[in-house]
């Protein structure tokens, strides 16, 4: 087997998937980390959303969150590799300790300082903590971090706080970033929520100065590089074969009647899947919503509605969406029909 280093941890992070790469690394991970021997400050703020993020992360089963706590241990300071010392909604201190806390970590005397934001970034006035607003505590935070991480739909893309006709004017963290004039990177994990190994797997990457390819859209290539349905959906076949259910939940068939949009959806999710490895969306009779891409939920509604004809996807021009995802998607899903009219079989995707 492939020792873990620095240059291979995300390589080989897309080559096994999140969750065999965690089960199979677990204790190369802990040496890795702790022969860094530097304690990285996390301050995990949250704005805009409903914390299940957080709650995703607090579940993450391998590692789960005890051997985080316990296990991964960062150089010789006794402290865990993905404790935060600011954290609002877990940590254990609360009120004016908290935001000592918080004001610490930007003060940053030793090591370097990872900014984690969940939740969408609004207009003044909506998210105030502590008497200040939360673009300030943002603002503040970003300008001294040495890296920065948004995880979930709502801190990436701006999620359902965001979404029509958003009165809030809530928007993504490196948007927000962008119109404040700070010219750092964002690392982007997505998902509603999102993942807790992929958080994980990013958090010990940054500390062991592992290169983290990222995409257009500043997603991880290792973890949202691979197309739903063309790469990892376990019901292709059954989309190659026309088996189709026809309303959700009900029957074993492709969901792409039902308004799966596993063929514009770029993530691992079949691949490591939630609730202790359990199931996913699509594994639970559900279709895809795609909510590991830009512009969800608004781009990708109604969710129960069919694709419709190839390329003006819901009256978009192929090019909103991300012109190499589309043209994949498109070329894809005209290999399928050419693949079912070859066979004979009744093809019941002749729209495309």
């Amino acid at each position: 087997m492939m020792s873990l280093t620095r240059r291979n941890f995300m390589k080989l992070v897309a080559a096994m998937g999140a969750s065999a790469f965690l089960s199979a690394y677990k204790g190369d991970i802990v040496r890795a980390v702790e022969a860094k021997k530097d304690y990285w400050h996390i301050c995990w703020l949250n704005g805009a959303a409903c914390t299940g993020c957080t709650v995703s992360f607090a579940q993450a089963s391998n590692p789960d969150l005890v051997q985080i706590l316990t296990e991964i241990i960062v150089g010789t300071s006794g402290l865990p590799i993905a404790l935060p010392d600011y954290m609002e909604t877990i940590h254990p201190a609360s009120g004016t300790l908290a935001e000592k806390l918080k004001e610490r970590w930007k003060a940053g005397e030793k090591g370097k300082r990872i900014l984690v934001v969940e939740g969408a970034v609004q207009k003044p006035g909506y998210c105030v903590v502590a008497g200040k607003d939360f673009r300030e505590h943002v603002r503040e935070a970003a300008e001294v971090a040495d890296a920065i991480v948004a995880v979930g739909q709502c801190a990436t893309f701006g999620g359902i706080p965001a979404a029509n006709p958003n009165p809030t004017g809530a928007m993504g963290l490196s948007e927000f970033l962008r119109e404040e004039g700070i010219a750092k990177p964002v690392i982007n994990l997505p998902l509603c929520p999102v993942n807790g190994e992929h958080v994980v797997i990013i958090l010990s990457a940054v500390i062991m100065g592992a290169k983290i390819d990222l995409d257009e859209h500043g997603r991880p290539k290792a973890l949202f590089g691979t197309n739903m349905h063309d790469e990892l959906c376990p019901y292709r076949p059954l989309y190659d074969r026309g088996v189709f259910i026809e309303e959700p939940g009900n029957g074993d068939g492709c969901r792409f009647k039902i308004g799966c949009k596993g063929p514009v959806a770029f993530t691992d999710c079949p691949s490591r899947r939630w609730n202790g490895k359990t199931s996913y969306c699509v594994e639970a009779g559900a279709p895809c919503i795609a909510c590991s891409e830009p512009g969800w939920p608004d781009k990708f509604s109604p969710f129960y509605a069919e694709l419709p004809s190839i390329p003006s996807f819901l009256g978009l021009n192929p090019t909103t969406l991300g012109a190499g995802i589309f043209g994949a998607t498109a070329v894809g899903i005209g290999v399928h029909a050419v693949r079912r009219k070859l066979r004979g079989e009744k093809d019941e995707q002749d729209s495309y």
